[in-house]
């Protein structure tokens, strides 16, 4: 039975025979997890089309329970007569279904009707938690923009998996991806480019064809809102002051050149940024309070990677800046942005995350470093002192290439760029070196998915699955071997198969 469980959990014990389910089940909920269960009922009736009975008379087939005793995130379930199913939070009583789902067949996932009379769940107990808090899969809606639609299906992956954050990418020189009051220009210009590059840039081929997408304040609040229901947490992220060359199109006073720019048509990183005025910290300290506005309390990323310094070396301004500040390089005013987002944010109830190169000067305090140049950047930021979320690139980028077959699609990198999902799955969260008085600074890990190559939802499924069922388990902290792993990928499969996910098929062994 636990060949059939994905992600893994801590503890499993068989009991021998089976309890006969048809529809309606009949739940029993705590008042403050009717969602959950709503959410439940929700995914049965589409999939197989069985009612769901919500604190109705008994029996129960399913009996919910509040308890203090399980850690965030934690369950525990016993199928007997009755299931029952323990939990001390919201997470934990959804991640107890998903698991009860799982016992069930592979129709249970049906993204359409599948008919099903009855089916059987084993006799079993489980009990199981994570290991790490932060299970994250970032997604880049900025190269190429993906709508309400397909983003919703995302969370509802990422639940199925028990991943827990959604990092959003909304900005970069190729679009800008969400309505900002008082700003309309970002949305009307930014948010569209007149062509993309075909392959990679030194192909030098275009498809000259308008690309364009923006999320209004209410698809963000709706997307925020389902993603709560499946116990994922949405993390925005607004990067400047690099990658603004849209942000510049629309509004170029907020640039260091006169020439007038257009939303970029190539990949990479623009060597146009932000100036270093009052005018543009008070842009970037608006745009990004209002976008972390709309996800309360929620960490916000507030970018901080690959920011050119040429323009503000050649800058009189940017040089009258660093001299008022006693700065003797120009990398260094970058951190006029990253200090007073964080100030703001963390002022605003917000956790802060930026990627790694925080630390390549003062990081602001209480940041959570992204690591992603390599393990290292992790080890470093655990040992000064900082909270760290592992995202190396060599393990955890998905825009890499799924294997060095020739007739792979164009990736971010050729041969031997390459991530398999065993790669994925031997991967530990956990630096090897890293000395264990600061493992506690290590909150878990995020798999990226960069869009330059990724244009279409069916691209994004083969792009991310298996893959991210391999995460799924090292992020909940019970990976074993391939040859324990590999069986119970091949089941899950079956689930993704009805969801009608495009996933890459394995390799023959």
């Amino acid at each position: 039975m636990r060949d059939g469980l994905l992600p893994r959990p801590q503890e499993l014990t068989a009991a021998s025979g089976t309890i006969s389910w048809t529809s309606p089940i009949r739940l029993r909920v705590p008042v403050e997890w009717r969602s959950v269960a709503e959410t439940f009922a929700t995914d049965l009736a589409r999939a197989v089309g069985w009612m769901v009975d919500i604190n109705g008379d008994g029996p129960w087939d399913i009996e919910l329970r509040h308890v203090e005793d399980c850690v965030d995130e934690g369950y525990r379930l016993a199928v007997d007569q009755t299931a029952i199913l323990e939990a001390g939070d919201r997470a934990g009583a959804a991640y107890a279904l998903t698991t009860l789902r799982q016992l069930g067949p592979a129709q249970l996932w049906s993204s359409t009707r599948s008919p099903l009379d009855s089916f059987e769940v084993p006799r079993v107990r489980i009990e199981d938690a994570p290991r790490f808090a932060w299970r994250g899969v970032h997604l880049d809606v900025a190269r190429h923009f993906f709508d309400v639609a397909t983003v919703r299906r995302l969370i509802d992956l990422l639940g199925a998996h028990r991943l827990n954050r959604l990092h959003l990418h909304l900005n970069d020189d190729q679009g800008w991806r969400v309505e900002v009051p008082g700003w309309p220009r970002l949305s009307d210009v930014g948010s569209r480019r007149r062509s993309s590059p075909l392959g990679h840039d030194d192909d030098g081929l275009d498809d000259d064809v308008a690309h364009a997408g923006c999320y209004s304040v209410t698809d963000l609040a709706a997307l925020r809102d389902h993603a709560c229901a499946r116990g994922v947490t949405i993390v925005p992220e607004i990067d400047l002051p690099g990658h603004a060359q849209a942000v510049l199109a629309a509004y170029p006073q907020l640039g260091n050149s006169p020439e007038p720019l257009e939303v970029w048509t190539r990949w990479g990183i623009s060597p146009h940024v932000m100036n270093v005025s009052p005018a543009a910290l008070d842009f970037t300290e608006e745009v990004v309070r209002f976008v972390a506005g709309l996800f309360p309390s929620s960490p916000v990323h507030i970018g901080g990677d690959e920011c050119p310094t040429h323009e503000w070396e050649s800058s009189h301004a940017a040089k009258r800046v660093m001299e008022e500040h006693g700065f003797v390089d120009a990398r260094q005013l970058q951190g006029l942005f990253s200090a007073r987002l964080a100030a703001a944010l963390h002022a605003d109830g917000h956790p802060v995350v930026a990627w790694d190169e925080v630390l390549d000067a003062e990081v602001p305090e209480d940041t959570v470093v992204m690591a992603w140049r390599s393990p290292s950047k992790g080890e470093e930021a655990a040992r000064r002192g900082l909270d760290v979320v592992m995202a190396p690139m060599q393990f955890l980028y998905l825009d890499w290439l799924n294997s060095a077959a020739p007739d792979e699609p164009v990736a971010q990198a050729p041969a031997p760029y390459v991530t398999t999902w065993e790669k994925v799955y031997r991967y530990s969260v956990i630096p090897l070196h890293l000395e264990p008085e600061f493992h506690r600074r290590v909150l878990g890990a995020q798999a990226q998915l960069w869009s330059e190559y990724i244009a279409t939802r069916d691209h994004l499924d083969y792009m991310a699955f298996p893959r991210l069922c391999a995460f799924s388990e090292v992020a909940w902290g019970t990976a074993t071997t391939l040859d324990d792993f590999r069986p119970r990928l091949e089941i899950h499969l079956e689930r993704l198969a009805a969801m009608g996910v495009a996933y890459r098929p394995l390799d023959p062994v």
